[in-house]
């Protein structure tokens, strides 16, 4: 699914690599309870994003951002999960989290 994905919103033809994040998401809203994995997409550069097609409209554009910009330009949940992602990437484990906050 998480190629698919890829392949439909980026227009990216890559392989994921191993699983960093499992994370526990409790209903918020009128949204229900749900579960977001986190895999690694690999080392990108520059030039891969630039070759980026946003089909859809669902994804207006993408860079390289910092962990303070990100903290910055999106809400603290998806920042909170990209920072154990990159923890869990340089210590190669998959994280556990409940709601953004890393448990295991």
């Amino acid at each position: 699914a998480a190629v698919r994905e890829i392949r439909e919103e980026l227009g990216l033809k890559r392989q994921l690599g191993r699983l960093l994040v499992v994370d526990y998401v409790r209903p918020q809203d009128s949204r229900p309870e749900g579960v977001v994995f986190v895999f690694d997409g690999g080392v990108l550069e520059q030039s891969d994003v630039d070759e980026f097609a946003f089909s859809d409209g669902e994804i207006l554009s993408a860079g390289f951002y910092t962990l303070v910009d990100v903290r910055e330009r999106t809400k603290p949940l998806l920042a909170d999960r990209l920072e154990v992602a990159l923890e869990a990437a340089q210590q190669g484990v998959t994280a556990l989290c409940e709601h953004g906050r890393r448990v295991a």
